[in-house]
């Protein structure tokens, strides 16, 4: 079964979605690192608001920054990186739908990341074990 098809699986869940839910607020709204904008994340976000141009180098400093905490070896580091890369995709907010051409596949990957993340947590969770 591929990702895509157990993400469709878990969804069925909706202990947890709301799991998932709680956990991305979390993350969004409670963890302050998740907010600290890298100087080259700033300097194209500043240049986003008064340039569409610049939606395309956005995108892929945002999925160059996912590939690079995807390939990080500790997995505190590892998930740090993916959380920072997810409020950064969620702060931006409609802007993702709007700009799907140059934000889609870093959308599409993002999910396919988070969701297995949150999917183990889900179950250490039940199973009553420490992440």
């Amino acid at each position: 079964m591929n990702v895509q098809e157990q993400i469709k699986e878990w969804c069925k869940d909706g202990r947890f979605l709301r799991y998932a839910n709680e956990r991305m607020r979390k993350e969004i709204t409670e963890v302050p690192e998740n907010h600290v904008a890298t100087p080259e994340y700033e300097a194209l976000d500043e240049g986003f608001e008064y340039d569409d141009r610049y939606a395309a180098p956005l995108a892929a400093y945002l999925t160059y920054r996912l590939q690079m905490a995807k390939l990080q070896k500790k997995a505190k580091v590892r998930k740090r990186g993916i959380w920072w890369v997810l409020v950064q995709v969620m702060t931006l907010g409609h802007y993702v739908h709007v700009f799907s051409d140059e934000f889609g596949a870093l959308a599409a990957e993002l999910q396919e990341t988070v969701m297995p993340m949150l999917h183990d947590e889900y179950v250490m969770m039940l199973n009553g074990k420490r992440q």
